[in-house]
């Protein structure tokens, strides 16, 4: 079963009633960065975190709170602040950095393999169709 820290993480932040801690983020456009608690899930780097980047929906109040996930990754580490770390880096490789413009995203062309041929099954024939109809 999954453990949550009793401590409280590091970086501030307001803590929501779903046990997550919000820390905004001044990102573009009125985002911001939701960061979970980390919680213990096991193995080599046990623990886990996921960071959420908020938005407004389209046709929303720009005061309102922002409700839309725009991004959902998530951290492993071998800490709490550690899993953290790692989800927030996530979140910066594929979104940016808030005072840098959006990365370009990167198209690779790779070489592909086109599926193996569909194994033939013989024809059967009339007799063997019906024969099977009565379950023979």
């Amino acid at each position: 079963m999954a453990e949550v820290p009793e401590d409280e993480p590091k970086g501030g932040g307001e803590r929501l009633a779903s046990g997550s801690l919000r820390i905004d983020l001044p990102h573009r456009e009125g985002t911001r960065v939701q960061v979970s608690t980390p919680v213990r899930v096991g193995g080599a780097r046990p623990w886990m975190c996921a960071v959420k980047l908020m938005g407004h929906r389209p046709g929303q109040d720009p005061e309102d709170e922002p409700t839309q996930t725009l991004l959902l990754r998530t951290g492993r580490g071998v800490s709490p602040e550690e899993a953290q770390r790692d989800a927030l880096a996530q979140i910066t490789h594929f979104y940016g950095r808030p005072t840098e413009p959006v990365p370009q995203p990167i198209i690779q062309h790779k070489l592909s393999t086109p599926p193996p041929p569909p194994i033939p099954r013989p024809r059967r024939g009339w007799l063997a169709r019906v024969a099977s109809l009565f379950g023979f």
